[in-house]
């Protein structure tokens, strides 16, 4: 049976090396800032939304517990306040998103069970309410996004790897199958959305890294296939391409995706960004913190951050925000 806490295991040269930033991150452009450190415990594969530009982020893994704890980060006063308490059980790699002014979570590992229940939190009265079950089969390791005031979970893993894609509408309170990715059955995928398309990369399936890329098109309610993010092919344009892996953090802002550290060839700080006008990756400066899986990425008011995350035995509670265009400055 798939275990979440074995995460995966790396040689401890590898984790050394990529604890460190690589020797040529400081040639790349953009720049890392630390912001607060997360107020609760530190964790890994938490679930998190925005909502009226601020960050909602709760449960996950410490190590040792799956967590019921909600937290809400204020970007324009650098501040936690800790909310309503999840309903749920406490768990791991849950789907979280907001639509309709209202947040979402559901699904996860709570260390025995893959689970499927899923709840609505209200952000004014700070209240949570359970909804209709997911309707897919149980699962963790799911993405999760929202288009149009409605949310979406695909892939993840409920004994098997999957690639379906299910829709939920808030007004209605149910659950209903899409088109599910064409190809490339994948858990602990990462997605970022620009505009009103949701896109779905990295992952894993069978103890291979998935290489395949897609954007679900809200507007024509199907997936499209993009280029590959490894180098797969017989053409230039991937030739630097090396970030196929899992577990990593994404978000968008200004138009362009960003995909940070995560599980490649060991624990990566490797930060990437997209460009949907070009259907081209270009490396970034590397993450700053240290290298780890797991971790959250979020944006807010156009400003993208990662947050928690872990080293396989060390779960973390930093918290870093990234201005791509800023050149590298190792005193911020």
């Amino acid at each position: 049976m798939r275990n979440f806490k074995s995460y995966s295991l790396l040689l401890i040269a590898s984790v050394l090396a990529s604890c460190s930033k690589d020797s040529t991150s400081t040639s790349k452009l953009g720049n890392w800032i630390k912001r607060s450190e997360f107020e609760g415990v530190a964790r890994s594969a938490a679930a998190s939304f925005v909502i009226d530009n601020k960050a909602y982020i709760g449960t996950g893994y410490d190590g040792t517990n799956r967590l019921q704890d909600f937290w809400v980060y204020d970007v324009s006063l650098n501040q936690w306040t800790q909310k309503a308490l999840f309903p749920g059980v406490g768990r791991n790699n849950a789907s979280g998103f907001a639509a309709a002014g209202k947040g979402y979570v559901g699904i996860g590992y709570d260390g025995l069970n893959k689970l499927s229940d899923f709840y609505q939190y209200d952000p004014t009265a700070n209240t949570w309410t359970r909804k209709a079950d997911f309707a897919g089969s149980a699962r963790y390791g799911a993405v999760s996004f929202a288009l149009k005031d409605q949310g979406y979970i695909a892939t993840g893993y409920d004994g098997n790897w999957l690639k379906d894609n299910w829709m939920y509408d808030p007004t209605s309170n149910t659950w209903t199958q899409e088109q599910s990715i064409n190809t490339g059955k994948r858990t602990d995928a990462s997605v970022f959305v620009i505009a009103n398309r949701a896109y779905v990369c990295m992952g894993t399936a069978n103890g291979t890294n998935v290489t395949d890329f897609y954007a679900y098109d809200a507007d024509q309610a199907q997936w499209i296939q993009l280029r590959p993010i490894a180098n797969v092919s017989d053409q230039s344009y991937d030739d630097a391409y090396n970030f196929a892996g899992y577990a990593a953090a994404a978000f968008a802002m200004k138009g362009k995706g960003y995909i940070a550290t995560g599980i490649k060839s060991g624990l990566s700080t490797a930060v990437w960004e997209y460009d949907p006008t070009t259907d081209l990756w270009n490396q970034k400066t590397d993450f700053e913190g240290a290298a780890r899986s797991y971790a959250t990425g979020f944006t807010v008011n156009d400003r993208g951050f990662v947050v928690l995350g872990t080293s396989s035995s060390q779960p973390f509670d930093d918290m870093w925000e990234f201005d791509p265009t800023a050149q590298y400055n190792p005193n911020d």
